[in-house]
């Protein structure tokens, strides 16, 4: 057709169809590229998605870790029933903020090497 064209360039016949067949070109290759795009963005998600992927497993691991699963009991055996570490735990934090039982008589002996303090008036 170009070679046609080339030869006469004045037929209105030859001008038209050279000129739709251009825009087909364009309209083809526009196409082309912009399913190139589409399919550089989806390669593009998966990579991040592979990476997405490697890190929810590296915290899953870590948060396997920080999981408890084995306590002593007082006389060191170990306890790994859920039920039993609460009662473990539990006795163990009760007993750690609980008071201490008090001797009144160290009492009294603290207090009286405690200083005064006198009002005057």
């Amino acid at each position: 057709m170009e070679r046609h064209l080339a030869a006469s360039p004045e037929d209105p016949f030859l001008c038209r169809a050279s000129r739709e067949k251009r825009e087909e070109l364009w309209a083809l290759e526009d196409h082309r590229a912009r399913g190139a795009f589409v399919q550089s963005l989806i390669c593009l998600l998966r990579e991040m998605d592979c990476g997405s992927h490697f890190f929810y497993a590296l915290e899953k691991t870590r948060g396997a870790k920080k999981h408890v699963t084995c306590l002593l009991a007082e006389d060191s055996t170990p306890v790994t029933k859920l039920g039993e570490m609460c009662r473990r735990a539990q006795a163990f934090y009760s007993s750690l903020f609980s008071p201490d039982p008090t001797d009144p008589s160290a009492c009294r002996v603290l207090w009286e090497e405690l200083p005064t303090v006198s009002a005057s008036n």
